[in-house]
């Protein structure tokens, strides 16, 4: 029997592209995209961190000044997790302070929820660093602003503090300011007046009773104020970044889970029908029983621009709705539409998305925590994971009108009832939203400006002159993902026009990948070959034999199909990589490799190379 290696052809091709490992383009080569595009490179970024080893046990940090801490008090979720914190008689500081294992630097926000509980107390949070230079906020917990100031101006800038009311009658207290710290302090104030003194610590004789409550409480370095919790060490996750390409740049992409190199991805033109996809906060977004806090989280493109929407707080047996929806959308044909967004879970554990633009209603719903599809109605929903608790969610659908209509983003509780009590905490992260004309979800396109926003499709191409083939018999071995939408080309070698070519390409008009791959021929204007390859749909690799008057083609190292009735048409000469000759019909999906041989091989060849 002979060895797999002895099956291969013992000719080199004559030109070869190794998308997925090399990373570039042969010089040889044409590529072209009118605009930029997105994609998941290698780059990783600071998706969340938490620099407090402890985030809920209060209990464990240091203390000064204070008579009691206890703990198992009502949290902003509606959780145990609270700790109340009561001053004792003494004069002085009445703090509760952790250390910063290294010096945190960058675009600091702390952050603790806080409230009121025994007699008239407020809370002052303090930044500060081993040169006791220090910033500082004074929270009224009774509902006013924060007072701000700073203890060295030179060693923090940038300095602003907010206060947002939450669930159980906590407030979110956050202090941001740009530079290094070694430490943060939580302390017990008598007065609402910005902090003073040597170290920005309120001081005061303490009357032994009073006391307020805090819980969820979180440091980090990237000026976001999501939180993650931590219990002895503290909590940094890095994600693959969203990167753009410019104009003209191929797309090398990535898996954003594992790392794995994807190939070169080529797309069609698309269009992003929403006009504000991460400017949640706009007034183009309606709000529904939710608040929506801007920049409050590292994104996919890892820019401090995922918005934190929260559900208002209701008072049980009350129920009510808390989504966002946006301003109207018109589809631009009755065809297919798709949707789709970018979001992680805080808090909330499932999320509807459903839209009325092209007539009629349709929604999917999703479970954002585990990243499944729950139900589907007159669409099809698709969850993919993208890293630290991220998922893009999609939902297809076929627009029987072009009639407007809006996009809704439904918070659901864990039954997936869309009519439920609030917490006042609990949230989605999110942004990258999507409408498109497409039976799937192409790579993101970002539309902010107020109006549509336009990705242009991509060309790539090679002469065949320029790499050696001058006519007669030869192979072609292609190795593609997806091929999705308008009969997606794997590849084509044409003269230019339509009178001579050959494609390999999904026969419909809004393929997915169950559809077959299929070879077609066209010599001198008459069809000569058309044919599916057999069992080719979830093929990767495809390849494609001609000899003088007969062709073979095969997948996945199975069957191969032949036709001994055709002639390779005359002239060609190019090879077009995932589109056609006019640069239409794009594959929608990622080449991975694709090569010429200069003769044509032999079955055990094709399918040794398609294994």
């Amino acid at each position: 029997m002979a060895s797999f290696s002895s099956t291969y052809p013992s000719q080199r091709p004559v030109f070869s592209l190794d998308a997925a490992n090399a990373g570039r383009l042969d010089p040889r080569m044409t590529f072209s995209r009118a605009s930029t595009g997105t994609y998941f490179g290698t780059e990783k970024v600071l998706s969340s961190e938490n620099l407090l080893p402890y985030s809920e046990n209060s209990g464990l940090w240091s203390q000064s000044g204070l008579l009691s801490r206890t703990g198992g008090q009502t949290d902003p979720a509606g959780g145990s997790t609270g700790f109340t914190l009561r001053e004792n008689s003494s004069a002085g500081f009445h703090r509760i302070y952790q250390n910063v294992a290294s010096a945190a630097t960058g675009d600091l926000a702390f952050t603790v929820y806080a409230k009121q509980n025994s007699g008239t107390r407020y809370l002052t949070l303090t930044l500060s660093n081993v040169n006791n230079d220090w910033v500082g906020a004074t929270f009224d917990l009774a509902g006013g602003a924060a007072a701000t100031s700073s203890g060295s101006s030179s060693s923090f800038s940038g300095l602003t503090a907010t206060q947002t009311a939450s669930g159980s009658s906590y407030y979110k207290c956050t202090i941001k300011a740009t530079g290094s710290i070694t430490g943060v302090v939580a302390s017990l104030s008598d007065s609402t007046s910005a902090p003073s003194g040597t170290y920005g610590l309120p001081s005061y004789t303490g009357d032994g009773s009073s006391s307020i409550d805090v819980s969820f409480s979180s440091l980090s370095t990237t000026g976001a104020t999501d939180y993650s919790f931590t219990n002895g060490q503290i909590a940094r996750s890095y994600q693959t970044k969203l990167q753009t390409a410019a104009s003209g740049v191929a797309r090398f992409e990535h898996s954003a889970t594992d790392g794995q190199s994807m190939g070169i991805l080529i797309e069609g033109q698309a269009q992003n029908l929403i006009e504000r996809s991460d400017s949640i906060d706009n007034g183009y977004w309606v709000k529904g029983n939710v608040s929506v806090t801007a920049a409050a989280a590292v994104g996919v493109t890892g820019a401090l621009n995922a918005c934190l929407v929260t559900e208002s707080a209701e008072v049980s047996p009350a129920t009510n709705y808390h989504e966002i929806f946006s301003g109207f959308i018109y589809p631009t044909s009755a065809s297919s539409c798709t949707v789709s967004l970018y979001c992680k879970s805080a808090g909330v554990p499932r999320v509807r998305l459903l839209t009325t633009a092209g007539g009629n209603s349709r929604n999917v719903v999703y479970d954002i925590i585990n990243g499944t599809v729950i139900a589907e109605t007159s669409a099809t929903g698709a969850v993919e994971s993208v890293g630290n608790g991220f998922f893009r969610i999609s939902m297809t659908y076929t627009a029987p009108t072009t009639g407007g209509g809006r996009l809704y983003l439904t918070f659901m509780d864990a039954s997936s009832n869309v009519f439920y009590t609030g917490n006042g905490y609990n949230s989605v992260i999110t942004s990258g939203f999507m409408f498109e004309m497409n039976s799937f979800p192409s790579s993101f396109i970002s539309s902010n400006s107020g109006s549509a926003t336009t990705r242009a499709a991509e060309s790539l191409s090679v002469a065949t002159s320029d790499i050696g083939y001058t006519g007669g018999p030869f192979t072609v071995v292609s190795e593609t993902s997806d091929g999705l939408g308008s009969y997606p080309k794997a590849f084509a070698l044409t003269d230019g026009t339509l009178s001579n070519r050959i494609t390999v390409h999904r026969e419909s008009a809004s393929a997915t990948t169950s559809v077959d791959w299929t070879v077609a021929s066209v010599r001198d204007g008459s069809l000569d070959v058309f044919q599916a390859i057999p069992s080719s749909a979830s093929a990767g690799k495809v390849a494609l034999s001609y000899d003088t008057d007969d062709v073979s083609f095969c997948a996945s190292g199975g069957t191969v199909a032949t036709d001994s009735s055709a002639a390779i048409p005359s002239g060609l000469t190019t090879i077009y990589i995932g589109a056609n000759y006019a640069g239409g019909q794009q594959l929608n999906g990622h080449c991975k490799r694709i090569a010429l041989y200069n003769e044509a091989l032999s079955d055990t060849n094709l399918q040794a190379l398609t294994s």
